[in-house]
């Protein structure tokens, strides 16, 4: 019985640790853009753009900077190690805004915001800006 727990163990802390069991980054493209909201810069934050159709094996983000600006990465959900690629993949995405904190102490914005249409990734490098219309 004990030598069964044993193999149970080490199977179960092979099995975590098997690399192949990673899916492959597919080919990333550059993403830099802007984040605006009733025409202005954001200040900080992040985004997430969520690919359509998704793929939830990666997750595609940015911090957005204090002058509203970002640089996409894109990272395996299943990855222990954390690795993290510049770029993002071809296609159709969701972008969601999310406000910094302290924003959303200040009376700011409270909640994430998310595009209407769907915002494209193309080859080659990409230059964006993303914009949400002014809250009420």
């Amino acid at each position: 019985m004990r030598t069964t727990f044993l193999m149970m163990a080490l199977l179960g802390i092979l099995g975590c640790n098997n690399e192949s069991q990673q899916p492959d980054f597919p080919n990333l493209h550059p993403v830099k853009g802007v984040v605006k909201l009733g025409g202005q810069p954001v200040k900080g934050g992040t985004v997430q753009f969520v690919p359509e159709p998704d793929r939830p094996e990666f997750l595609i983000n940015s911090e957005v900077s204090t002058d509203g600006t970002f640089t996409l990465s894109t990272v395996r959900t299943t990855d222990r190690k954390g690795e993290r690629r510049a770029g993002a993949p071809t296609g159709n995405y969701r972008v969601t805004y999310i406000p910094m904190i302290s924003d959303q102490q200040a009376g700011g914005i409270v909640e994430p915001v998310t595009t209407s249409q769907l915002i494209t990734v193309q080859e080659g490098p990409n230059d964006l800006t993303i914009s949400y219309p002014a809250r009420k």
